[in-house]
């Protein structure tokens, strides 16, 4: 079982990309018969900062569009760690979720996949990023959000707890969640991959969810 944490900030060294380790860490290193790997998007600047434009030169850009699709391909489920800037995802999250469109990446990668969304703050923001993702971003990509999601609020802050998901103080509690997210994450997985490849053929029929 493969687990891809998605640190959707285009910032490098970003919060989001702490989290996504600190979580990774926390979560995931020490779970039998599961490998967890991570997608900076900081790190794909020339593909998700000029997705779509008719540049010259795009030879980087196809490599790294191959790179991050055979990610996605390889994952069983998707954790997305998303910033809020101005109320908004950052716009490279946006192109990386039109890349997943059939038509864009030959199939659907992320296709009848169980997703997580991580909402992020420095201050008391990061919901607007969890109801963005769940209310558009399944349709072209055919991801299968999960019902549980975490928003966490001053996120220097979480990153400095240690890990004690069982106590009932605040940040324990959102740990908790978290942690909770991601066992569930796991079980949909496990349940959805032997029957992902009949249900990604029946979406390709009609791959823009009209």
């Amino acid at each position: 079982m493969n687990i891809l944490l998605v640190n959707a900030s285009q910032r490098n060294q970003a919060n989001s990309a702490l989290l996504a380790r600190y979580i990774q860490k926390h979560t995931l290193l020490d779970k039998d018969n599961i490998t967890s790997s991570i997608l900076d998007l900081s790190d794909y600047s020339a593909l998700l900062g000029h997705y779509g434009f008719d540049d010259e030169d795009k030879s980087q850009v196809e490599i790294e569009k191959q790179q991050v699709l055979a990610k996605l391909y390889q994952c069983d489920a998707v954790v997305f760690i998303t910033p809020e800037w101005g109320g908004m995802i950052p716009p490279a999250l946006v192109n990386l979720l039109l890349l997943t469109a059939n038509g864009s990446a030959g199939g659907l990668p992320l296709g009848h996949k169980p997703a997580m969304a991580i909402g992020v703050s420095t201050s008391a923001g990061g919901s607007n990023p969890v109801t963005l993702l769940k209310a558009y971003s399944a349709k072209n990509s055919h991801l299968v959000w999960l019902p549980l999601h975490a928003i966490i609020h001053n996120v220097e802050d979480f990153l400095q707890c240690p890990w004690t998901p069982n106590e009932q103080d605040r940040l324990s509690q959102l740990q908790s969640r978290v942690n909770i997210g991601i066992e569930s994450l796991v079980i949909y997985a496990e349940q959805l991959k032997p029957v992902r490849e009949s249900l990604v053929a029946l979406s390709k029929t009609h791959p823009f969810g009209q």
